[in-house]
């Protein structure tokens, strides 16, 4: 009977020391690989920081698992929008909505504004059967047939709920007309943008064109022709307001719109609404103007509110904002949120600005632990080359998200590998068994590529990790694989160094 036991004890024994071996042995694996990828002759100019940390059953149970450069300050691109979601979601809470409201006051139509960048979303819209202009359309019912309105004199804005700095000082000037580059308003209508169709002509003959919304808020240049080349160019001069150029060649006909951005969100809006009235037999007597303080009086029950006539409320949950901003990386959607952070610090007493809503960002990350050397913001989205945080903070930003009791919220608004988002088209062969397992964010502005996420590891567990990447080559797609190399190393070894633990 002794044998046996002495056996057993034996085994124990060797089992352990194997298992003692197994961490020390699974570090040094996941630090070869990220060693072997500041090889790499994409990183020969190029700076690393990468941080994981395995997520426990409670936030005190989570445990760094590795380092490299992780205290270091790099552009984060779009993975700021992991900081500014999270924010806003612990701020304003998953019930809150974007409030778009239209007033009748005397003869004129208010439009207040809450900073709702999906208003008129043409390409979120399409998806339940909308176009951008058929909340406007409701509304010009509402008033003919609900309250048997006719004619109207002003449609005034209201916008003030941000700051009227509507391009970011800091953004790249040749990039303005860019989708990803509009600019921002307390009203905003269409991602601030307006949709081409273009439909190809004989060759040398000016093709036709439709926009999307069919508005004389902008003017168009069109020399674009029929061709052979598919070389259709948009553009827009800042400088010359809201004159748009159509150049180059068209083989065919457009099957996506092809957006370009516009200036002043809010008179747009305001635009596209007195415009919808009029086609749907709403005349109008006056101009569309912008006039500031009908929010801040209808909150305070002035007493000219009584005699004021709601048309209608139009809601965005927070949760759709969320989505678009991370999944789909919007940089609109980012910075409405971080301009109506800024907005709720001061209590509804300061328009929300770049200025204010990074500070209350800043002062978020604060409150969950992360110091002050780990991070400086400069606006919501990523796009500006003056925002810098540490890997380390993003990690921080992850767990404290993963532990919190807006999880679900925060997690289903990321992309995931292989199946949606910006995330959709990663992690092919020969990291496909990563597919579905990894959620998160990735980013690039030139020289920049970032990926920061969870991954559900082999051995059951979750991983908050986070790669920057700064100073990269042009043309680095390259460093997509090398981000994936180092997730895929964290995931062979993450069973390893748990049973070793």
């Amino acid at each position: 009977m002794n044998r046996p036991r002495r056996i057993s004890a034996v085994w124990l024994l060797f089992s352990s020391l194997l298992l003692s071996l197994a961490v020390p042995r699974a570090l040094a694996d996941v630090a070869a690989e990220v060693q072997a990828v500041t090889q790499d002759k994409v990183m020969r100019k190029a700076t690393l920081g990468v941080s994981v940390v395995r997520i426990g059953a409670s936030a005190g149970e989570d445990k760094v698992l590795f380092e490299h450069g992780s205290d270091k300050q790099f552009i984060p691109a779009s993975n700021l929008k992991l900081v500014t979601t999270a924010a806003a979601l612990e701020t304003f809470g998953p019930a809150f909505k974007f409030k778009t409201v239209l007033l009748r006051v005397g003869d004129d139509l208010v439009l207040i504004g809450d900073g709702d960048p999906a208003l008129g979303d043409a390409e979120y819209l399409k998806k339940a059967g909308w176009k951008s202009h058929t909340l406007f359309e409701w509304w010009a019912s509402q008033l003919k047939d609900r309250l048997g309105v006719r004619t109207v004199r002003d449609v005034i804005i209201d916008d003030g709920v941000f700051d009227d700095q509507f391009v970011h000082p800091r953004w790249p000037a040749d990039q303005l007309h860019k989708r990803y580059c509009p600019e921002l308003a307390g009203l905003n209508f269409n991602a601030n943008c307006v949709d081409f169709q273009v439909q190809a002509q004989s060759p040398g003959q000016v093709v036709a064109f439709q926009i999307d919304p069919a508005t004389r808020y902008v003017t168009v240049r069109n020399s674009c022709v029929g061709g052979k080349d598919n070389s259709i160019w948009l553009s827009r001069d800042p400088n010359r307001g809201n004159e748009i150029l159509l150049r180059g060649e068209a083989k065919g006909s457009t099957r996506e719109p092809v957006s370009v951005t516009i200036h002043d969100p809010g008179a747009y809006t305001g635009t596209v609404l007195a415009e919808t009235l009029t086609a749907s037999g709403i005349a109008r007597t006056g101009k569309v103007r912008r006039e500031r303080g009908f929010r801040a009086r209808r909150e305070k029950g002035d007493a000219p509110v009584r005699e004021w006539q709601v048309v209608g409320i139009h809601e965005t949950p927070l949760s759709t904002v969320l989505l678009r901003a991370n999944k789909d990386s919007m940089n609109l959607y980012a910075e409405s949120l971080c301009k109506r952070l800024g907005f709720e610090a001061s209590g509804g007493k300061e328009a929300g600005s770049w200025a204010n809503g990074t500070a209350a960002m800043g002062k978020w990350l604060k409150s969950i632990g992360v110091a002050d050397g780990d991070y400086a913001f400069d606006d919501g989205s990523g796009m500006s080359r003056q925002n810098l945080v540490t890997p380390r903070a993003l990690t921080k930003v992850l767990s404290h998200e993963f532990h919190g009791r807006n999880r679900d919220g925060y997690l289903v608004s990321l992309s995931v590998a292989g199946v949606d988002g910006t995330l959709e088209d990663r992690f092919k062969a020969p990291y496909t068994d990563l597919r579905g397992r990894v959620i998160g964010k990735s980013g690039y502005v030139n020289g920049v590529r970032t990926l920061s996420g969870y991954l559900k590891a082999k051995d059951g567990n979750h991983y908050a990790f986070s790669i920057l990447m700064n100073g990269l080559p042009e043309g680095d797609a390259q460093a997509k694989v090398l981000q994936e190399r180092i997730v895929r190393a964290i995931d062979t070894q993450s069973t390893a160094v748990a049973a070793g633990e």
